[in-house]
């Protein structure tokens, strides 16, 4: 699930990156800095990355409801600390002398 989760963050801005190149349009970084367009303008590659993009953000919002999903089911099926562990709070009732 992790590996699946770090390739779609990964890959999704790649095509946005891409999706803009080919619209021609500049992707500016909090205004600091610009990045170089990737490709040439092409309208057929901006469908295609658009697509992509868009595809790869249904796909994130699936993998974190599988991830939220798995992350209740041992909280409240297992009855284990797993859940507990991850969070911030969670250790600090635990932690011993």
């Amino acid at each position: 699930m992790h590996v699946l989760l770090y390739a779609v963050l990964f890959a999704m801005p790649l095509a946005g990156w891409i999706m803009s190149s080919a619209a021609n349009f500049s992707v500016s970084v909090f205004g600091l800095f610009t990045r170089p367009n990737l490709v040439g303008p092409d309208k057929a590659l901006e469908e295609a990355a658009k697509a992509a993009h868009f595809w790869m953000a249904c796909t994130l919002g699936g993998l974190f409801l599988l991830h939220l999903a798995g992350a209740l089911r041992h909280h409240v099926l297992l009855r284990d600390d797993t859940l507990r562990r991850m969070l911030p709070f969670g250790r600090l009732r635990d932690s011993g002398p």
